[in-house]
């Protein structure tokens, strides 16, 4: 009892905190977080109705701005009883749960950041409104055995009627990811890289490329002159 009640007051005194506007929002905001997150450099700004679960598990460097309406997901989580399929990054070097954004980086409107199995934000970059990002994932069917009809693409299913994909992902330096994309479990997208609006990202991009996934197609961003 005594901790439903704790935890009551405690959510009413982050509401005015998430959602307070303008200058004195992002001052309150800035004040918070930075004794809640693990790491939180300067120049740092939150906007307005942003949601950050786990901020423990949350690392952001300098001169970083995360827009409005956003949301950031780290944390482990207990995947005991599911099934699971796990994708290695091997250019992840942070801790499962750990979300790590690099400096000099916006996270426009209304994106969706979720690092259960482990995410990277390189330096100067750049990630578009309504971009969602996912290191762990439902699936919907069991791609050991495919024609399970008892997999179910909820939450609120039973764990064994459940089937996951989880793995690490890792976006490096100067890379820009265009309004409404989607990058899925386990990609790398290379430094230097261009996603194009509304792509969807499953496996690992090459430094210094524009993606088109309409086209599925690798163009090169920058000549060597530019290099």
């Amino acid at each position: 009892m005594v901790r439903k009640i704790y935890i009551a007051f405690r959510d009413l005194f982050r509401l005015p905190i998430i959602y307070m506007p303008g200058t004195l929002g992002k001052k309150l905001r800035y004040w918070y977080y930075k004794k809640k997150l693990k790491k939180c450099g300067k120049n740092v700004i939150i906007d307005e109705g942003v949601i950050i679960q786990n901020p423990k598990w949350i690392s952001i460097g300098n001169n970083v701005w995360i827009d409005k309406y956003c949301i950031l997901i780290a944390g482990k989580v207990n995947l005991e009883g599911m099934l699971v399929k796990r994708i290695k990054n091997h250019n992840f070097e942070g801790q499962e749960g750990e979300l790590i954004i690099g400096s000099n980086v916006h996270i426009a409107p209304f994106c969706l950041i979720q690092a259960h199995s482990g995410l990277i934000i390189g330096n100067n970059c750049g990630v578009g409104a309504y971009t969602a990002i996912y290191s762990l994932s439902h699936h919907y069917k069991n791609l050991k055995h495919p024609d399970n009809k008892k997999i179910y693409f909820t939450s609120m299913a039973k764990k064994q009627n459940q089937y996951l994909i989880k793995g690490p992902i890792v976006i490096e330096d100067n890379v820009g990811i265009a309004r409404g994309s989607f990058i899925y479990c386990g990609v790398t997208i290379g430094e230097d890289s261009f996603i194009k609006a509304y792509s969807e990202v499953a496996y690992n991009i090459p430094s210094n490329t524009i993606f088109d996934e309409k086209t599925g197609k690798f163009v090169k961003r920058f000549n060597e002159v530019n290099k």
